[in-house]
């Protein structure tokens, strides 16, 4: 099936601000991100200008600015989570792969920190390219990334 343009997924939906979020996620969703062209040309169908919706894609942690990587890996760092030592899972991500999260972003690898995923009674949460694993322990993060990782 041919992948839709924009502006075939803009005259989807009328042209009122509430749609701006189902399109903005439509647009994820599609591309596998937001980009700046992106952007500008959903700012003008809107009539609004680009800082407004770049607002709306900056608050929602699954709508992406950049392309993804081949391999992404988000920790839950919600209270519930971090209580339950998500802090602990995330260091040793950290030390299983040899990069800092938020940081050493790369086109093969993102580590990031996540918002809630509304999963509180079963954290830490963990999350590997939409795969979700519950109750994470550090001492289970080589099972859990080894099979990414394998050559």
């Amino acid at each position: 099936m041919k992948q839709p343009t924009l502006q075939k997924i803009l005259l989807e939906y009328e042209p009122h601000t509430q749609q701006l979020l189902p399109v903005l996620k439509r647009v994820n969703s599609v591309f596998g991100y937001v980009s700046q062209e992106h952007l500008y040309k959903i700012a003008d169908y809107f009539s609004i200008s680009p800082s407004e919706a770049f607002s709306t894609v900056s608050f929602f942690d699954d709508i992406r600015f950049t392309k993804r990587s081949n391999v992404e890996i988000k920790v839950c760092m919600s209270a519930p989570c971090e209580l339950r030592g998500s802090s602990k899972v995330l260091r040793e991500i950290e030390r299983f792969l040899g990069v800092k999260a938020d940081r050493d972003k790369t086109a093969k690898l993102e580590i990031r920190n996540a918002s809630c995923q509304g999963r509180c009674q079963r954290g830490p949460v963990m999350i590997v390219n939409d795969n979700v694993y519950d109750q994470v322990k550090p001492e289970g993060v080589d099972d859990i990334l080894g099979p990414y990782f394998a050559k």
